[in-house]
């Protein structure tokens, strides 16, 4: 009976190795998922939104590289949850109202004309402690900003989405483009990004996509 306990542990250890070893190869490398033309994808004017966050993102322009975006936060908005990007700097300038930003374990306050950058690393979160709107101008990677506007709409569908293990699979499928680790709540850094880079095969099999047409800007 151990022989044959053995035996089985060792043929089901293969096997999901094997799968993980196919799977990887395929999704990373053989068939990785495509990202559409971000030029036609963002048009001018369009706009995402994300009520889990309370904030609406207007696209202003769309380069090759970065998105210039209009993000109106509702009043007592929450924002993200405090996170920080490993690849790029983040610039927010107010325009109207006043803006609530974290930064590290302090809370700074930012008026209209106000221009604030925050160094990749930082852990930072953007709200609204205001009754009155607050419209900031943000400059993101066309790829991340992508991202949002796919992410937003799978988190407002449903609660559970936003949270494990259905937010770690559609991330999974999003990879390195999702360039945001939250700093709560969430793995270290180098542990969520190994989870993405496992978890991706997965999650393409159990149907999470990297592109749906149902999310796209409105």
């Amino acid at each position: 009976m151990k022989r044959f306990f053995k035996k089985a542990s060792m043929w089901i250890l293969a096997t999901l190795a094997a799968y993980l070893i196919v799977g990887l190869l395929l999704h990373h490398f053989i068939f990785p998922v495509q990202a559409p033309d971000y030029q036609t994808y963002f048009k001018t004017g369009v706009s995402f939104r994300s009520n889990l966050e309370g904030l609406t993102q207007q696209v202003v322009k769309a380069e090759q590289d970065t998105l210039t975006a209009e993000i109106t936060l509702d009043p007592g908005a929450p924002g993200p949850v405090t996170h920080f990007h490993e690849r790029f700097d983040e610039v927010f300038t107010v325009s109207q109202g006043t803006l609530s930003m974290q930064v590290g374990e302090e809370i700074r306050h930012l008026s209209a004309g106000e221009t604030i950058v925050i160094p990749r690393g930082v852990a930072h979160r953007p709200f609204n402690e205001t009754d009155s709107a607050v419209v900031v101008t943000s400059k993101l990677p066309v790829d991340f900003a992508y991202c949002l506007s796919q992410i937003y709409p799978f988190w407002d569908e449903n609660e559970a989405n936003s949270k494990p293990p259905k937010v770690l699979f559609q991330l999974a499928v999003f990879g390195s483009r999702f360039d945001s680790f939250p700093t709560q709540d969430a793995p270290p850094q180098p542990i969520l990004k190994t989870l993405k880079f496992l978890l991706a095969p997965t999650a393409r099999i159990l149907g999470y996509q990297f592109y749906k047409e149902a999310y796209a800007p409105q």
